[in-house]
């Protein structure tokens, strides 16, 4: 399979500070709920408006809880108190958004760490009807196990979301199996359709495709004294039960993320080890260095204690993913990349310690859209599964098939990790997504409401600059923000025979439309008047003469 990247005028991804990260040290945004132990936070279009929403499940092992969902209201601004709250209280985990039924509405998987009396819980799912989530479970799995998070993913490669879901629970030594749950027609079976061969207590899971050949294979991070990472690899569309690499040393394993931190094309591992149970409790990075993943650290922070929540992000702009860590009663933490997968021991970039909190999760996005852009990327010969360029996504657009485009049903995606999962094999495959180099960052905590660290909107704006092509060039909308119209304006350097320029929001539904036909070279206008839409930011997208320019624009009403 050959990734080719489509033509395109992009914003070209600066930063003027590329040794420092632009984010506050004091949340922009905290929610009103602090006494509902939150856990799990993931981001998403939920209801389908063209602005990400907040899920957040609540409980732990402290409250039966509620869960909540925060949606945005525009400009990346969210409501203080939950616009959404679960009809049930438990004791849950993690969470994560997915399109199980594919219908192009995100559900909300919630884990249940334990019930009543630390006894076993189950894993439940609110079905999404046309941007309306169901506030009781409308799925549930056995209650016969603890589970502090799942995962979805595609391994049978069917281009649907199936669900693995991380058991055991590690104070009182309850080990259990490893579980996944298939997608049968859009439903989640009702028992467990794989099992792991051993017990142990995980605490985080995740799909990804660690040895290069195509498919994903299944990670889990055990907790504990005895815990170790395992990774059950795939062949063929079957995960093998017995896990096929593991990490050397026992340690007690928080959460673990998967990026090429060091540019060589495979997957390095980062770990957040939690000494509370014993251990390192240091974050601890795997480099692969161009060969097989290694069953020792090549690095580990400065930092001991109880490490808790980390993801791989760019958020310096240099575009090596740099290491966002949490803890508990501790700062976010960032080191940044050094770009060859090298990390200072000490951070570079910490939370003012007036915030800090116990860190249970950490999810990216850029929240208002200011420096949103769109990519096109065409895949040959695809078999199943395309690894996108850029994870954190703001939203997938569309997705061709040898030129039909296809069904929410006819594939699954995941916009945190960055892939698409098709349901059978294609000459040739189109992406188009939302991405964005700007991203904010929001942490699920349990003794405090959830935080947002967000961007300044002006600033985010300013790190991104529209670059040119031989063809297009100068293209821009005047004025942004505009109310009620604005110009968007361009140079051609050559005649084309066909042009289109095309409107959409940032959920990519084309909002407005002008086919151009034939144009000359020379300057070139279209005054855009949007009457029936809200304020936002909003593309344009130019085709012309085989290349495709893009810019954005905010509408303020």
């Amino acid at each position: 399979m050959r990734t080719l990247l489509v033509p395109l005028v992009l914003l070209a991804w600066v930063t003027a500070a590329s040794a420092a990260v632009p984010l506050p040290t004091s949340p922009t945004w905290v929610a009103s709920e602090t006494e509902l132990n939150g856990t799990g936070l993931d981001i998403g279009d939920i209801d389908g408006d063209g602005w990400l929403d907040l899920a957040v499940s609540n409980g732990n092992d402290i409250t039966a809880s509620p869960n909540l969902v925060y949606h945005g209201r525009g400009d990346g601004d969210l409501p203080p108190t939950a616009s959404w709250v679960s009809d049930d209280a438990r004791y849950s985990g993690h969470c994560q958004l997915g399109d199980v039924d594919g219908d192009g509405h995100l559900e909300l998987m919630v884990t249940n760490y334990i019930a009543e009396g630390w006894g076993p819980a189950q894993v439940q799912l609110y079905d999404n009807d046309g941007g309306v989530l169901a506030t009781s479970p409308t799925w549930e799995s056995p209650a016969t196990f603890h589970s502090f998070r799942a995962a979805f993913g595609d391994p049978d490669g069917d281009g649907d979301l199936d669900l693995a879901v991380a058991t055991g629970e590690a104070y009182l030594g309850q080990d259990e199996p490893n579980l996944i749950f298939f997608n049968e027609g859009g439903t989640l079976a009702a028992t467990p359709g794989w099992t792991s061969q051993g017990a142990d207590s995980s605490y985080d899971v995740t799909f990804a495709d660690v040895d290069g050949d195509g498919d994903q294979d299944l990670a889990f991070c055990g907790g504990g004294s005895g815990g170790r990472i395992k990774i059950h690899f795939n062949e063929g569309g079957v995960i093998d039960p017995v896990p096929g690499w593991t990490t050397a040393a026992d340690d007690n394993g928080n959460t673990f993320d998967l990026d090429d931190l060091d540019g060589d094309g495979r997957l390095d591992l980062l770990v957040g080890f939690n000494s509370q149970l014993g251990g390192s409790g240091r974050f601890a990075v795997f480099l692969t260095g161009g060969g097989a993943l290694p069953t020792m650290p090549t690095w580990t922070s400065d930092f001991a204690g109880y490490g808790s929540a980390v993801v791989c992000a760019d958020l310096d702009g240099t575009g090596g993913p740099d290491l966002v860590t949490g803890g508990w009663w501790e700062p976010v933490r960032v080191y940044l990349n050094d770009g060859t997968g090298g990390f200072p021991a000490a951070p570079q970039w910490q939370t003012d310690t007036a915030w800090e909190s116990v860190v249970e999760n950490i999810a990216l996005a850029d929240l208002d859209g200011a420096a949103t852009v769109e990519r096109t990327l065409v895949f040959e010969d695809v078999t199943g599964l395309l690894e996108l360029d850029d994870r954190h996504l703001q939203a997938v657009v569309a997705v061709t098939a040898d030129g039909v485009p296809l069904a929410a049903g006819a594939y699954c995606h995941s916009v945190r990790d960055g892939w698409i999962s098709l349901a059978g094999p294609a000459d040739v495959v189109e992406v188009t997504y939302l991405a964005s180099p700007a991203l904010d960052v929001a942490i699920s905590n349990w003794d405090d409401g959830t935080y947002v660290f967000a961007r300044d909107p002006a600033t985010a704006v300013d790190e991104v600059e529209l670059a040119s092509t031989e063809l297009v060039t100068g293209l821009r909308a005047f004025p942004s923000p505009f109310n009620p119209r604005t110009t968007i304006g361009w140079r051609l350097s050559r005649p084309v025979d066909r042009a289109v320029l095309r409107m959409v929001d940032l959920r990519g539904r084309e909002v407005g439309r002008r086919d151009l036909g034939a144009l000359a070279a020379g300057m070139h206008r279209w005054t855009w008047r949007p009457d029936d839409l809200p304020s936002g930011v909003y593309l344009y997208r130019l085709d012309a003469g085989g290349m495709v320019a893009t810019g954005k624009v905010v509408l303020a009403r």
